[in-house]
């Protein structure tokens, strides 16, 4: 399970990457961590509004459901949602009250377990620009957005940095983003290891979720120990060393 996120650009950033505006302008914040385990929102766009950046709370709660949001996620956990799931048809599958749509991010964060050892990674683009998730959301009888991201079985590529569960976020190139939010293609039809190849595993020490408001850098980790280094470097050169 993916319970971590980054959302670090500029508002002005994502808007001009998506080509659409946020809803409620003001109140987005670049946040280091949003953390799931936490009633937290995300920036979303779903399939009936593309051209508005909505702000969506993370975890897909029952459309009417009326009691607390951490009670709900501590017996369902929904921040993520396999995609062999859906094809089961449970109540958050694609009905009338939930649709696809994208989480907006610059990151999430994966944890590898070697010799004993948690090794956590901000999974993100070196350029530090916005990309997408697949995800599914709706929306509560008070109005609120709630949504879920998609998961789908890991490749070996990204098993070289996370093998804390077999699942992987999708991530949905730009050309295809219209399309996932038209339905016009499933997850199968989904290029996602092309995108994920665009990103970088940045290795981050574990007192850094314990210091999310910082404003210091990412890692405690000397750079010479742990290069970051791209997807596509990982599953060609297979340069990342376990055993220091």
């Amino acid at each position: 399970m993916f319970n971590k996120l980054s959302i670090r650009a500029e508002r002005r950033q994502i808007e001009e990457t998506f080509g659409a505006l946020f809803q409620f302008p003001d109140i987005y914040r670049p946040r280091k961590i949003i953390n799931g385990l936490e009633e937290s929102t995300v920036p979303i766009i779903t399939s009936d509004k593309q051209e508005t950046i909505a702000t969506s709370i993370w975890g897909l709660l029952p459309k009417k459901f009326q009691g607390d949001w951490a009670v709900f996620q501590k017996h369902v956990n929904t921040l993520t949602i396999p995609a062999a799931s859906l094809e089961s048809q449970p109540w958050y599958a694609q009905t009338s009250e939930t649709d696809r749509c994208l989480l907006l991010v610059t990151g999430f964060y994966t944890t590898f377990i070697a010799d004993g050892e948690l090794l956590f990674f901000h999974m993100t683009k070196e350029s530090g620009e916005p990309f997408c998730l697949a995800g599914i959301s709706n929306e509560l009888e008070d109005g609120f957005l709630t949504s879920s991201l998609i998961t789908a079985k890991a490749n070996k590529t990204f098993e070289e940095i996370n093998n804390t569960s077999n699942q992987m976020p999708i991530l949905i190139p730009r050309h295809q983003q219209k399309d996932w939010l038209d339905h016009t293609i499933g997850i199968d039809g989904i290029e996602t290891e092309e995108a994920t190849y665009t990103l970088t595993a940045e290795p981050i020490g574990n007192d850094f979720f314990y210091d999310s408001d910082s404003d210091a850098n990412f890692s405690v980790l000397e750079r010479e120990d742990f290069l970051p280094l791209s997807l596509h470097d990982l599953l060609y050169n297979n340069s990342i060393n376990l055993s220091n």
